[in-house]
This record gives C-alpha cells, sequence and structure tokens, in this order.
C-alpha cells in the first residue's frame, strides 16, 4: 500500500522544478515586485492556463487526420508552441498587466518567466504521472527551463510595451511570435528524434539562454528611466502609462486624469520605486519628492 501511494505522489515532485526556478529568479532580481502575492498569483494564473490550453489542443487533435499533412507528428508538433504561449502570455495580461505593481520594464520577464513555471508545474506533474519517473530528468533539465526562456521573449516585449507610449499590442505581438517560433523549433527536434533530443537541444537551449540574459542585462543598463518631468507619478487610470501626478492629461492616451485620493500608487520619477502616501524623498533612490495636495503641510 505504501509503495503504491509513493507512486501516486510520484508525479507531484514535478512542481519542485518550477518553485526552485521561481525562487531563483525573485531572490535574483534587484527590481522584483514588492509583494510576493503578485508573484503567487500569476504562479496560480499560469498553472490554471493550462486547462484551456488542454482543451484547445485535444480538440484540434482530434481534427487532426491521419494520412494527411495536418496530420503529421513535425507540423502537429509546431502548432503547440503557439497555442501554449498565447495561453501563458493571456495569463500575465489579465494577471498583473495593468496593475501597479507592474512598474518597471524587467517586470515583464519576471512576470512571464513566472507564469511559464506554473504552466510548466502542471505539465510535468502530468507527464510524469503518463510517463513515470524516467522523463524526470528531462523535465528538470530541458522542459522547465525551456519554458521560461520562450516566455521570457514575449515578457521582455510586454515589458517595453508596458511603457512605450505607442505600438503597445505589436510590440507585443512581436515577442508572442518569437517565443513560439522558439517553442515550435524545440517541439520539432524533440519530435524528429527523440532518442538524440537531449543532446541536440543544447545549442538552442544555450541560445535562447543568451538572448535571455542579454535582454535582462539592457533592462538593467537601462535604468533608471527617462525623465517625465518634475514631481510623484501616477498610473493613468485609461491606459495604465506612468503619468505626472499633476498632470491635466496623460501624455500617453490624452485621457483626463483624475484627481487622486490618498490611497493612489505613488512612484519615483526617477527609479519609478513606490512611494509611501506623504513621502517627500524616495526610499529606494533618495530623489526628492513633493509631496501631494492631499497630504497634511508639515510643520
Amino acid at each position: 500500500m505504501r509503495g503504491a501511494e509513493l507512486e501516486a505522489a510520484y508525479p507531484f515532485l514535478g512542481v519542485l522544478p518550477g518553485v526552485a526556478w521561481l525562487a531563483y529568479f525573485y531572490y535574483k532580481g534587484r527590481h522584483r515586485p514588492d509583494s510576493s502575492a503578485h508573484i503567487l498569483r500569476v504562479f496560480l494564473w499560469g498553472c490554471a492556463c493550462t486547462l484551456p490550453t488542454m482543451l484547445v489542443e485535444l480538440y484540434t487533435n482530434m481534427g487532426l487526420l491521419r494520412g494527411t499533412i495536418l496530420g503529421s507528428g513535425p507540423l502537429s508538433s509546431c502548432l503547440v508552441g503557439p497555442i501554449e504561449e498565447f495561453f501563458k502570455l493571456a495569463a500575465v495580461w489579465f494577471a498583473i498587466y495593468r496593475d501597479p505593481d507592474f512598474r518597471e520594464p524587467i517586470h515583464g520577464i519576471i512576470y512571464a518567466t513566472t507564469a511559464a513555471l506554473g504552466f510548466a508545474s502542471v505539465e510535468n506533474i502530468l507527464y510524469l504521472r503518463q510517463l513515470g519517473p524516467s522523463d524526470l530528468w528531462s523535465r528538470v533539465m530541458f522542459a522547465t527551463p525551456g519554458h521560461v526562456m520562450f516566455s521570457s521573449m514575449w515578457g521582455y516585449s510586454m515589458g517595453l510595451a508596458r511603457f512605450r507610449r505607442s505600438g503597445e499590442l505589436t510590440t507585443i505581438l512581436k515577442g508572442f511570435l518569437m517565443g513560439a517560433t522558439f517553442h515550435g523549433v524545440y517541439n520539432l527536434v524533440v519530435e524528429v528524434d527523440p532518442g538524440t533530443a537531449m543532446i541536440s537541444l543544447i545549442p538552442l537551449m544555450l541560445f535562447m539562454g543568451w538572448i535571455m540574459n542579454r535582454r535582462i542585462r539592457e533592462f538593467h543598463r537601462q535604468f533608471p528611466f527617462p525623465d517625465l518631468g518634475e514631481g510623484a507619478l501616477i498610473l493613468c487610470p485609461h491606459c495604465g502609462a506612468y503619468t505626472l501626478e499633476q498632470a491635466e492629461r496623460c501624455t500617453r492616451c490624452d485621457v483626463a486624469v483624475p484627481r487622486v485620493a490618498m490611497d493612489t500608487p505613488r512612484f519615483c520619477g526617477r527609479c519609478r520605486a513606490r512611494l509611501d502616501p506623504c513621502a517627500t524623498r524616495c526610499h529606494r533612490c533618495g530623489a526628492s519628492i513633493d509631496s501631494s495636495d492631499l497630504c497634511p503641510p508639515v510643520g
């Protein structure tokens, strides 16, 4: 009985690679989100997005006819990549994209990889339940970090789009196409020759890792952000872009900026750190901040 219980519980070890990678990314980041609750929320959204992904893939596979070009393994493996990346991207979009805690471009990569790790954790459980312990090593060394790198491509684009003044959806689409292409190539390599995949995938993994690390360094080099003017910043309630607290209209979408309340998130104009409600100096970079009109006068 005990052996049967251990065998039933074994697939849940598939969660451990995702949790380990998540901890690595979260604690390594210099500009990680202030609240781990946001990370947990995106991780759970990533787990949940496996359900619509499986439904779409099952429906698609049912529609493929044997003996036709659409029924070939290599082509079907290329269709899986865009489907999975779409639902992971949707998880980030609905879970956090317009949230005030998405306040720096590098958070696009952080949240994208978090959703990918949630997705990979559930996928690992399903694969290990079906294929057994022999598949654990490949899931840990290739599949889980592979999901991280695929999603980092469109996570980078979401980080750029979140704070640009134009071309938001086009920027995200470019990153999505890149991530879906890498995902398709990965699946194709595994489909064509599964026996040598753990060797033939190494160049692809190294190349994707190089791109991801280069983009992380790029975000770090571009920090702090361009100056938007004197004063604290708030997020436009319409498009989510940073705009000056005292501005009458958003400089991105031109919608009138409503009068802020005391609990409205305010951010440093230099480093984008979230400020205490009546802070006069940024706790991160030390920049001087004008007090909000809603705060009582000092002295």
